[in-house]
Protein backbone atom coordinates (compact mmCIF):
# COMPACT_ATOMS: atom_id res chain seq x y z
CA UNK A 1 0.00 0.00 0.00
CA UNK A 2 0.79 3.57 -0.28
CA UNK A 3 0.88 3.98 3.80
CA UNK A 4 3.88 1.14 3.34
CA UNK A 5 5.81 2.90 1.04
CA UNK A 6 5.85 6.50 2.79
CA UNK A 7 6.97 4.15 6.38
CA UNK A 8 9.80 2.31 4.01
CA UNK A 9 11.62 5.56 3.01
CA UNK A 10 11.10 7.10 5.90
CA UNK A 11 12.78 3.83 7.93
CA UNK A 12 15.37 4.04 5.61
CA UNK A 13 16.48 7.71 6.28
CA UNK A 14 15.89 7.66 10.45
CA UNK A 15 18.57 4.45 10.11
CA UNK A 16 20.66 5.78 7.48
CA UNK A 17 20.83 2.42 5.85
CA UNK A 18 22.33 2.28 2.67
CA UNK A 19 20.72 -0.48 1.51
CA UNK A 20 17.33 -0.21 -1.00
CA UNK A 21 14.09 -0.92 0.87
CA UNK A 22 11.36 -1.95 -1.57
CA UNK A 23 7.70 -0.96 -1.48
CA UNK A 24 6.22 -3.02 -4.40
CA UNK A 25 6.70 -6.57 -6.20
CA UNK A 26 9.75 -6.89 -8.38
CA UNK A 27 8.89 -5.89 -12.01
CA UNK A 28 10.46 -7.52 -14.84
CA UNK A 29 11.98 -5.29 -17.22
CA UNK A 30 11.53 -6.62 -21.29
CA UNK A 31 14.97 -8.04 -22.30
CA UNK A 32 16.70 -5.78 -24.53
CA UNK A 33 20.12 -5.52 -26.82
CA UNK A 34 22.55 -4.71 -23.54
CA UNK A 35 24.93 -1.43 -24.33
CA UNK A 36 26.58 -0.44 -21.37
CA UNK A 37 27.82 2.72 -22.39
CA UNK A 38 24.01 4.12 -21.54
CA UNK A 39 23.48 6.57 -19.24
CA UNK A 40 21.13 4.96 -16.61
CA UNK A 41 23.09 6.65 -13.77
CA UNK A 42 22.79 10.35 -15.15
CA UNK A 43 25.75 12.38 -13.34
CA UNK A 44 28.02 10.15 -12.55
CA UNK A 45 29.63 7.46 -10.08
CA UNK A 46 31.86 6.69 -7.29
CA UNK A 47 34.61 4.04 -7.68
CA UNK A 48 37.27 3.58 -4.95
CA UNK A 49 40.69 2.26 -7.02
CA UNK A 50 43.79 2.14 -5.25
CA UNK A 51 43.45 5.17 -2.94
CA UNK A 52 41.62 7.03 -5.21
CA UNK A 53 38.28 8.50 -6.03
CA UNK A 54 36.68 7.99 -9.59
CA UNK A 55 33.78 9.43 -11.51
CA UNK A 56 31.80 12.03 -9.57
CA UNK A 57 33.51 14.69 -10.67
CA UNK A 58 30.43 15.71 -13.32
CA UNK A 59 28.03 15.95 -9.98
CA UNK A 60 26.71 18.92 -9.44
CA UNK A 61 26.99 17.76 -5.69
CA UNK A 62 30.87 17.13 -6.29
CA UNK A 63 30.87 20.63 -7.78
CA UNK A 64 29.27 22.12 -4.72
CA UNK A 65 31.91 20.53 -2.09
CA UNK A 66 34.63 22.06 -4.01
CA UNK A 67 33.61 25.25 -4.48
CA UNK A 68 33.09 25.48 -0.67
CA UNK A 69 36.49 24.13 0.43
CA UNK A 70 38.06 26.46 -1.76
CA UNK A 71 36.43 29.43 0.29
CA UNK A 72 36.90 28.04 4.07
CA UNK A 73 37.49 25.14 6.15
CA UNK A 74 34.06 23.50 5.88
CA UNK A 75 32.74 20.04 7.11
CA UNK A 76 30.35 18.10 5.26
CA UNK A 77 27.03 15.89 6.03
CA UNK A 78 24.91 13.61 4.06
CA UNK A 79 21.31 12.88 4.39
CA UNK A 80 19.32 11.09 2.17
CA UNK A 81 16.23 9.01 1.77
CA UNK A 82 15.45 6.03 -0.75
CA UNK A 83 12.49 4.94 -1.54
CA UNK A 84 12.69 1.85 -4.77
CA UNK A 85 9.54 0.72 -6.37
CA UNK A 86 11.01 -1.53 -9.37
CA UNK A 87 14.20 -3.71 -9.75
CA UNK A 88 15.95 -4.91 -12.90
CA UNK A 89 18.99 -7.42 -12.76
CA UNK A 90 21.00 -7.75 -16.11
CA UNK A 91 22.15 -11.89 -16.33
CA UNK A 92 26.04 -12.81 -16.16
CA UNK A 93 26.03 -12.69 -19.55
CA UNK A 94 24.07 -10.47 -21.24
CA UNK A 95 23.00 -10.47 -24.88
CA UNK A 96 25.67 -7.52 -26.14
CA UNK A 97 24.49 -4.88 -28.83
CA UNK A 98 25.78 -5.04 -32.32
CA UNK A 99 27.93 -2.12 -32.12
CA UNK A 100 29.51 -3.77 -29.20
CA UNK A 101 30.17 -7.03 -30.36
CA UNK A 102 31.78 -5.47 -33.37
CA UNK A 103 34.08 -2.86 -31.39
CA UNK A 104 35.31 -5.91 -29.31
CA UNK A 105 35.76 -8.34 -32.47
CA UNK A 106 38.19 -5.43 -34.01
CA UNK A 107 39.97 -4.65 -30.78
CA UNK A 108 44.08 -5.88 -31.16
CA UNK A 109 44.39 -8.97 -29.20
CA UNK A 110 46.84 -7.70 -26.81
CA UNK A 111 46.74 -4.26 -24.85
CA UNK A 112 50.15 -2.74 -25.81
CA UNK A 113 51.74 1.20 -26.06
CA UNK A 114 50.89 0.74 -29.46
CA UNK A 115 47.56 -0.45 -29.03
CA UNK A 116 46.47 1.21 -26.18
CA UNK A 117 45.01 4.15 -28.46
CA UNK A 118 41.92 1.70 -29.36
CA UNK A 119 41.33 0.43 -25.83
CA UNK A 120 40.84 3.70 -24.71
CA UNK A 121 38.43 4.34 -27.71
CA UNK A 122 36.83 1.26 -26.03
CA UNK A 123 36.74 3.26 -22.71
CA UNK A 124 35.70 6.74 -24.13
CA UNK A 125 32.64 5.10 -26.04
CA UNK A 126 31.23 2.53 -22.93
CA UNK A 127 32.72 3.94 -19.86
CA UNK A 128 34.63 1.84 -17.48
CA UNK A 129 32.24 -0.03 -15.65
CA UNK A 130 27.94 -1.38 -16.96
CA UNK A 131 25.10 -1.59 -14.81
CA UNK A 132 24.83 -4.83 -13.59
CA UNK A 133 21.46 -4.02 -11.07
CA UNK A 134 19.65 -1.19 -10.98
CA UNK A 135 16.99 0.25 -8.49
CA UNK A 136 14.03 2.60 -10.04
CA UNK A 137 11.92 5.12 -7.60
CA UNK A 138 12.93 7.99 -6.08
CA UNK A 139 15.87 9.36 -4.05
CA UNK A 140 16.48 13.14 -1.72
CA UNK A 141 19.58 13.78 -0.83
CA UNK A 142 21.07 17.05 0.86
CA UNK A 143 24.61 17.93 0.91
CA UNK A 144 25.33 20.62 3.46
CA UNK A 145 28.59 22.31 4.26
CA UNK A 146 29.08 23.83 7.44
CA UNK A 147 31.86 26.15 8.66
CA UNK A 148 34.12 24.68 10.78
CA UNK A 149 35.88 27.44 12.09
CA UNK A 150 32.44 29.58 12.83
CA UNK A 151 30.83 26.22 14.41
CA UNK A 152 33.84 26.21 16.81
CA UNK A 153 33.81 29.84 17.96
CA UNK A 154 30.23 28.65 18.79
CA UNK A 155 30.76 26.24 20.49
CA UNK A 156 29.91 23.66 17.95
CA UNK A 157 31.66 20.29 17.25
CA UNK A 158 30.88 18.98 13.63
CA UNK A 159 29.47 16.46 15.01
CA UNK A 160 27.00 18.13 16.94
CA UNK A 161 26.14 20.34 13.72
CA UNK A 162 25.31 17.17 12.08
CA UNK A 163 23.40 16.20 14.88
CA UNK A 164 20.66 19.42 14.92
CA UNK A 165 21.04 18.76 10.90
CA UNK A 166 19.26 15.32 11.67
CA UNK A 167 17.09 16.42 14.18
CA UNK A 168 15.71 19.42 11.48
CA UNK A 169 15.53 16.90 8.98
CA UNK A 170 13.48 14.42 10.37
CA UNK A 171 11.06 17.51 11.82
CA UNK A 172 10.75 18.92 8.72
CA UNK A 173 10.11 15.53 6.99
CA UNK A 174 7.25 15.07 9.43
CA UNK A 175 8.98 12.42 11.49
CA UNK A 176 9.29 13.85 15.17
CA UNK A 177 8.48 16.81 17.03
CA UNK A 178 11.24 19.33 18.04
CA UNK A 179 12.90 18.75 20.82
CA UNK A 180 13.63 21.62 23.55
CA UNK A 181 16.02 19.64 25.07
CA UNK A 182 19.37 20.35 22.41
CA UNK A 183 18.97 24.30 22.69
CA UNK A 184 21.68 24.97 21.08
CA UNK A 185 20.55 23.41 17.88
CA UNK A 186 17.75 26.39 17.53
CA UNK A 187 20.41 28.59 15.94
CA UNK A 188 21.98 25.81 13.76
CA UNK A 189 18.51 25.40 12.19
CA UNK A 190 18.09 28.79 12.09
CA UNK A 191 21.31 28.82 10.64
CA UNK A 192 22.52 31.65 13.14
CA UNK A 193 25.70 32.16 15.01
CA UNK A 194 25.53 32.20 19.11
CA UNK A 195 28.58 34.09 19.96
CA UNK A 196 29.58 35.69 16.52
CA UNK A 197 27.59 37.25 13.57
CA UNK A 198 28.43 36.26 10.14
CA UNK A 199 26.37 36.88 7.20
CA UNK A 200 26.48 33.38 5.40
CA UNK A 201 25.19 31.75 8.31
CA UNK A 202 26.73 28.43 9.92
CA UNK A 203 26.13 26.19 7.22
CA UNK A 204 24.93 26.07 3.32
CA UNK A 205 23.60 23.14 1.08
CA UNK A 206 22.90 21.38 -1.71
CA UNK A 207 19.59 19.57 -2.25
CA UNK A 208 19.48 16.88 -5.32
CA UNK A 209 15.76 15.00 -6.03
CA UNK A 210 15.79 12.62 -8.32
CA UNK A 211 12.02 10.55 -9.74
CA UNK A 212 8.78 11.90 -9.24
CA UNK A 213 7.65 15.58 -9.82
CA UNK A 214 6.36 18.40 -8.11
CA UNK A 215 9.16 18.93 -5.49
CA UNK A 216 12.43 20.14 -5.17
CA UNK A 217 13.83 19.22 -1.88
CA UNK A 218 13.24 22.39 0.16
CA UNK A 219 12.03 22.55 3.50
CA UNK A 220 11.82 24.41 7.10
CA UNK A 221 14.26 22.89 9.48
CA UNK A 222 11.91 23.98 12.79
CA UNK A 223 8.59 22.45 11.89
CA UNK A 224 6.72 19.80 10.29
CA UNK A 225 6.86 20.99 6.69
CA UNK A 226 6.69 17.40 5.02
CA UNK A 227 3.87 18.01 2.24
CA UNK A 228 5.54 18.79 -0.53
CA UNK A 229 7.55 15.64 0.20
CA UNK A 230 4.72 13.18 0.81
CA UNK A 231 2.70 14.25 -2.14
CA UNK A 232 6.18 13.68 -4.27
CA UNK A 233 6.69 10.31 -2.86
CA UNK A 234 3.30 9.37 -4.59
CA UNK A 235 4.57 10.44 -7.78
CA UNK A 236 7.65 7.78 -7.93
CA UNK A 237 5.19 4.75 -9.01
CA UNK A 238 4.55 6.23 -11.79
CA UNK A 239 8.00 8.34 -12.49
CA UNK A 240 10.57 6.18 -11.28
CA UNK A 241 14.32 6.87 -12.08
CA UNK A 242 17.93 5.06 -10.75
CA UNK A 243 18.18 5.11 -7.15
CA UNK A 244 20.72 2.42 -6.54
CA UNK A 245 22.85 0.56 -8.52
CA UNK A 246 25.73 -1.65 -8.15
CA UNK A 247 28.71 -1.90 -10.99
CA UNK A 248 30.88 -4.25 -12.94
CA UNK A 249 33.83 -3.62 -14.65
CA UNK A 250 33.71 -3.48 -18.47
CA UNK A 251 35.97 -5.98 -19.08
CA UNK A 252 34.38 -8.55 -17.60
CA UNK A 253 31.73 -8.81 -20.94
CA UNK A 254 35.07 -9.40 -22.84
CA UNK A 255 34.84 -12.84 -24.21
CA UNK A 256 38.40 -13.18 -25.54
CA UNK A 257 40.91 -13.59 -22.40
CA UNK A 258 44.01 -11.52 -24.04
CA UNK A 259 41.69 -8.85 -24.17
CA UNK A 260 40.12 -8.65 -21.40
CA UNK A 261 43.39 -8.69 -19.80
CA UNK A 262 44.24 -6.36 -22.02
CA UNK A 263 41.00 -4.18 -21.39
CA UNK A 264 41.60 -4.18 -17.70
CA UNK A 265 45.05 -3.05 -17.57
CA UNK A 266 43.45 -0.45 -19.81
CA UNK A 267 40.31 0.47 -17.30
CA UNK A 268 42.69 0.94 -14.69
CA UNK A 269 45.13 3.39 -16.22
CA UNK A 270 42.74 5.22 -17.33
CA UNK A 271 41.24 5.26 -13.65
CA UNK A 272 44.65 6.54 -12.35
CA UNK A 273 44.85 9.08 -14.97
CA UNK A 274 41.26 10.39 -14.00
CA UNK A 275 41.22 9.55 -10.13
CA UNK A 276 40.66 12.19 -7.77
CA UNK A 277 44.02 11.73 -5.28
CA UNK A 278 42.57 12.06 -1.75
CA UNK A 279 44.21 13.92 0.51
CA UNK A 280 46.29 12.96 3.67
CA UNK A 281 47.65 16.36 4.57
CA UNK A 282 47.41 17.96 7.90
CA UNK A 283 46.39 21.83 8.22
CA UNK A 284 49.93 23.62 8.54
CA UNK A 285 49.15 27.50 9.66
CA UNK A 286 52.04 28.87 8.53
CA UNK A 287 53.34 30.16 12.11
CA UNK A 288 52.86 29.47 15.76
CA UNK A 289 49.81 31.60 16.74
CA UNK A 290 48.30 31.12 20.25
CA UNK A 291 44.91 32.04 18.95
CA UNK A 292 44.49 28.91 16.22
CA UNK A 293 44.13 25.43 17.37
CA UNK A 294 45.63 22.56 15.69
CA UNK A 295 43.01 22.24 12.93
CA UNK A 296 43.74 26.30 11.95
CA UNK A 297 40.72 27.72 13.32
CA UNK A 298 41.07 30.93 15.54
CA UNK A 299 40.34 29.73 19.53
CA UNK A 300 38.33 33.60 20.31
CA UNK A 301 36.65 35.71 17.54
CA UNK A 302 37.32 39.27 16.48
CA UNK A 303 41.09 38.90 17.32
CA UNK A 304 43.76 38.58 15.15
CA UNK A 305 47.16 39.80 13.92
CA UNK A 306 46.98 43.13 12.04
CA UNK A 307 49.30 44.62 9.38
CA UNK A 308 48.66 47.90 7.80
CA UNK A 309 50.36 49.26 4.66
CA UNK A 310 50.09 52.93 3.53
CA UNK A 311 51.38 52.99 -0.25
CA UNK A 312 51.16 56.43 -1.24
CA UNK A 313 49.01 59.33 -1.93
CA UNK A 314 48.55 61.83 -5.10
CA UNK A 315 47.32 65.48 -6.24
CA UNK A 316 48.61 66.59 -2.73
CA UNK A 317 48.90 70.70 -3.05
CA UNK A 318 49.74 71.61 0.46
CA UNK A 319 52.45 74.16 -1.03
CA UNK A 320 51.50 77.30 -2.44
CA UNK A 321 55.16 78.05 -4.11
CA UNK A 322 56.66 74.41 -3.92
CA UNK A 323 56.55 70.44 -4.03
CA UNK A 324 54.02 69.21 -0.63
CA UNK A 325 56.11 67.61 2.66
CA UNK A 326 53.47 65.57 3.47
CA UNK A 327 53.60 62.52 5.16
CA UNK A 328 50.57 60.18 6.73
CA UNK A 329 49.13 59.12 10.17
CA UNK A 330 46.97 55.83 11.16
CA UNK A 331 45.26 55.34 14.35
CA UNK A 332 43.70 51.76 15.62
CA UNK A 333 42.09 52.68 18.76
CA UNK A 334 45.03 53.51 20.88
CA UNK A 335 47.67 53.04 18.62
CA UNK A 336 49.17 55.72 16.27
CA UNK A 337 51.43 55.30 13.42
CA UNK A 338 53.40 58.24 11.30
CA UNK A 339 55.46 57.48 8.35
CA UNK A 340 58.31 59.79 7.14
CA UNK A 341 58.13 63.06 5.63
CA UNK A 342 58.72 62.84 1.84
CA UNK A 343 59.15 66.53 -0.55
CA UNK A 344 56.29 65.77 -3.12
CA UNK A 345 53.05 65.96 -4.62
CA UNK A 346 52.68 62.46 -5.28
CA UNK A 347 54.71 60.97 -2.38
CA UNK A 348 55.64 57.12 -2.28
CA UNK A 349 56.15 55.73 1.61
CA UNK A 350 55.69 51.97 1.47
CA UNK A 351 55.25 52.15 4.71
CA UNK A 352 54.61 48.74 6.64
CA UNK A 353 52.93 48.60 10.26
CA UNK A 354 52.78 45.47 12.02
CA UNK A 355 50.40 45.93 14.98
CA UNK A 356 50.45 42.22 16.26
CA UNK A 357 47.31 40.69 17.95
CA UNK A 358 44.17 43.16 17.98
CA UNK A 359 40.56 42.62 19.15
Amino acid sequence: TERLCLDCCLLLFLSHHSLVLSCEVTAECKSAPFVPGYNLVGEGFDVKFAGLEVGGTRSTAYVFATDRSKEDHYTFSTHRVSCSHYSYRVSDRPPLSYELSRDLANLPSSYSDSTKTQYRRIIETYGTHYIRQVHLGGRFRRVTAARTCLSRLNGLSSSMVHSCLSQGINVGLGKIKLSSNQKYCSKVLQNQGISTLFSSGLHQHYTEVVGGKGWVGEFALTRNDSVGYRNWLKTLKDLPEVVQYSLRPLYELVPNTTKKQGLKVAIEQYLKDHGIKSSTTQPYCGWHDPNLDSSCCPKQASKGRLVVTIVRAWGLKGDRWGRTEGYAKMWYGSIYRKTRMIRSNSPRWNARYDLGKVS
